[in-house]
């Protein structure tokens, strides 16, 4: 049953809006989504703004982003940011493949916290963290982006809208290092420091059932379209041939 402090939050994810970054001098904005790179691009984000300053990397730590963060970020509309950004700066956004994302997502805020005991910031989802991950799909499957947590909205919910596509360059997390070296190339951009790495990421059939996998595919069926994914949700399947 949800108390009324999830019914509170419920009630907030659907007044939230995307967050951009935005660096005046260089005309460049970045639209973070949720388990997409995003530590490890705000760390290369606030490198390159202290860049001038005595701070060392090694003093660019949580704290500091979030001292830093306020200062050059807003959560603004798609209709704002395509109305009075778009155009004016020089946009991007990273993206992953929405299956791996989605079982991440589970393995961070449900699987890593029931180890540690922290805490389960999804409870107002009704998700608990002795959930398994059939069981968590079935769950978030139902829920549409304007009222699920931002870990779990779709891609396509923080960078398109009716128009299409509101940045100019969309980056992918497979290929990272390549993508943010054409960022690096046009505007100086730090290099990012890898944050929360795996070693080896699992297949998907040792993790659920094809059904379950048909699920994910499809709740996020337009970010694998919009974002040219299908042909690694095509090789995810055939693990189950």
């Amino acid at each position: 049953m949800l108390t009324f402090k999830d019914l509170r939050k419920n009630l907030k994810i659907r007044r939230e809006k995307p967050q951009i970054w935005l660096l005046e001098k260089e005309k460049v904005g970045y639209i973070q989504i949720p388990k997409v790179a995003t530590r490890s691009i705000q760390h290369a984000m606030v490198r390159h703004l202290v860049s001038d300053s005595a701070i060392n990397d090694n003093a660019i730590d949580k704290k500091l982003i979030k001292t830093i963060e306020p200062q050059y970020s807003a959560h603004m509309s798609l209709r704002q940011i395509r109305r009075d950004i778009k155009g004016h700066y020089f946009l991007f956004g990273f993206v992953r493949n929405p299956v791996t994302r989605i079982y991440s997502c589970y393995k961070n805020k449900v699987l890593d916290q029931r180890k540690t005991g922290g805490r389960n910031i999804l409870s107002n989802h009704g998700i608990h963290l002795d959930m398994d991950f059939p069981a968590f799909v079935d769950t978030i499957i139902k829920i549409p982006d304007r009222k699920i947590d931002r870990h779990l909205r779709s891609l396509a919910w923080f960078l398109s809208d009716a128009e299409g596509l509101v940045v100019d360059y969309v980056g992918k997390l497979e290929t990272f290092r390549d993508d943010w070296e054409y960022l690096r190339s046009l505007y100086g951009l730090q290099i990012p420091v890898h944050h929360n790495k795996s070693s080896h990421a699992r297949k998907m059939s040792t993790v659920c059932s094809k059904t379950t996998l048909e699920k994910i595919i499809g709740r996020y069926a337009r970010d694998i379209e919009l974002f040219g994914y299908q042909q690694a949700v095509d090789e995810i399947l055939r693990e189950y041939q």
